[in-house]
């Protein structure tokens, strides 16, 4: 048998047998970002601002809504940090004690916070099942060059940051749509689970990077390929999986057997991982080694959890790394 891996804190994902075949140069911008309004709250004992867009993709039949909190420094700005979050990414990156640390450092330190939430019970996956994480994530890229554009102050130091399903949602853009582009480093926590599907759902389940049962990922990833309730091909990992479950799971890897095998970005890659007791880290670390260009790994062996960004040995190191990257 042959197994694959994804995951995110009991959260995640989905790919389908018309997903085109995946490139790793891929520049037309085919994800349309609407700006619906602005609002204020008040946030950390600052002003944030509420931005909320639609996303209209040219080849996906939904239009699917985010909204990104916002927070400027009160000194100069040295860049932007630009978070995603864990499954569908349907929560700001600020939801605890620790994250919420993490944000406030971040802009005493000098970065301008941008945290991404998409709507809807499936976030990024709303209304387009079958769409395959590539394609379902592709719009990461697209909010990133809004913002970019339209509301970054300090555009010469731009950091991506996300964990698990918020960390594919970066390693998708650069494996796929040239996110190496318009920024300088990602800083990738707990994964990103999806290196490899086919070994982390039918693998080899003696490797890290087999997914363990009873994570979220099998169903995630069974709803993004049209599968869930339509097979349910991950989810029964037991069977014998058909041909094309195997051929689209494998393109819906980031380590994809029709892209470059050997991947070098512009960008620096950093990552941060635990002994993840979802195989988080096993996924990662085959992403880490395909990579030949500049990047890290750090590895809290000591440490379990998924949730690497709220504990405070994961938030701890993410803090260290934001404040060398700046510097």
């Amino acid at each position: 048998m042959i197994k694959a891996i994804l995951v995110t804190a009991s959260l995640l994902l989905f790919v389908s047998c018309h997903e085109e075949t995946p490139t790793h140069s891929e520049t037309t911008e085919k994800d349309k970002v609407i700006s619906v309004g602005k609002s204020t709250v008040n946030y950390l004992n600052r002003t944030a601002t509420i931005l909320q867009v639609d996303i209209e993709s040219e080849d996906l039949k939904s239009t699917r809504q985010v909204e990104i909190r916002m927070m400027k420094p009160a000194t100069p700005s040295k860049g932007a940090l630009i978070l995603s979050t864990g499954g569908f990414g349907t929560n700001f990156y600020g939801i605890g004690f620790e994250t919420n640390t993490t944000l406030d450092h971040a802009l005493k330190i000098g970065l301008e916070t941008f945290e991404i939430k998409w709507l809807g019970e499936q976030g990024w996956g709303t209304g387009i099942a079958g769409a395959g994480y590539p394609r379902a994530v592709r719009a990461y890229g697209a909010i990133l060059r809004y913002l970019k554009e339209n509301e970054v102050q300090n555009k010469a130091k731009i950091i991506s940051h996300g964990g698990s399903g918020g960390s594919f949602q970066i390693a998708y853009g650069l494996t796929r749509f040239n996110l190496e582009k318009d920024i300088q480093h990602a800083l990738l926590i707990a994964g990103p689970p999806t290196a490899d599907l086919v070994q982390a759902i039918y693998g080899d389940e003696d490797l890290k990077s087999y997914w363990p049962s009873g994570i979220g990922g099998f169903r995630t990833t069974d709803y993004i390929h049209g599968w869930d309730g339509n097979g349910n091909y991950c989810q029964n990992r037991m069977q014998n999986p058909p041909d094309f479950v195997l051929e689209n799971l494998n393109k819906s890897s980031l380590l994809s057997t029709l892209i470059p095998p050997d991947l070098s970005y512009t960008c620096s890659i950093l990552f941060v991982n635990t002994n993840d007791v979802t195989n988080a880290d096993g996924q990662g670390k085959l992403y880490f080694d395909a990579i030949v260009s500049e990047k890290e790994w750090h590895y809290l062996e000591a440490e379990t959890s998924h949730d690497v960004g709220g504990i405070p040995a994961g938030a701890a190191k993410i803090r260290f790394l934001l404040e060398e990257l700046i510097n």
